[in-house]
């Protein structure tokens, strides 16, 4: 229940500024391609359709993918091109724009080496990441669970200083909700990254 709730509620808030800053920056002369990683229901996915993307989608939940073919039906195998996948196993395309709003935290400790691997080589020079990585005050890293990537400032740096100039960083450090209404701290970074070479 709370899965279709979170998708629900998913579709009804704005993309993050984040993302629009990344449209902002990017290239014209590259080429409109782009990933959504771990698109859940496919709010942004839908929102770079409308911009002129093509968009590569993909979410383990096959009840996201279904939820996106369905609202993006019109566009599927056109500009549209959804798939159930983890992060470590998708095949990645050439790509101006990755977008990984609130998801690539849930990527396994275990894989993320190669999950980022896959990103970082995807993209096109002057292509640019946006997206949100964990902080160690967040509750849910506090838990212990053993499959969330967290990183501290100083390793989210290191992670991003080969082949990326950082735009902006912002940190956000403070209690709040879940889309589900839940309490939790949120301790999260949201960055906008440009591929220099």
């Amino acid at each position: 229940m709370s899965e279709q709730l979170y998708y629900d509620r998913s579709m009804d808030v704005d993309v993050y500024p984040h993302l629009k800053l990344a449209l902002e920056i990017l290239d014209p002369a590259l080429s409109r391609v782009a990933v959504d990683v771990g698109c859940g229901a496919g709010r942004d996915a839908l929102f770079l359709i409308e911009r002129g993307f093509h968009v590569y989608a993909y979410d383990k939940s096959d009840e996201a993918i279904a939820r996106l073919s369905e609202q993006g039906r019109a566009h599927l195998n056109q500009k549209l091109f959804p798939q159930v996948s983890h992060f470590e196993a998708f095949d990645y395309p050439s790509v101006s724009l990755v977008s990984a709003c609130s998801s690539l935290f849930f990527c396994h400790p275990a894989v993320f080496s190669k999950a980022w691997m896959n990103i970082t080589e995807s993209l096109l020079a002057g292509g640019v990441f946006c997206g949100h990585f964990m902080g160690p005050n967040d509750s849910w890293a506090r838990m212990g669970r053993g499959d969330l990537t967290v990183h501290s400032l100083a390793e989210l740096q290191v992670l991003l200083q080969h082949g990326f100039q950082i735009v902006d960083l912002y940190e956000h450090d403070a209690p709040g909700m879940t889309l589900v209404g839940r309490q939790k701290h949120w301790h999260t970074y949201s960055v906008v990254a440009q591929k220099v070479d």
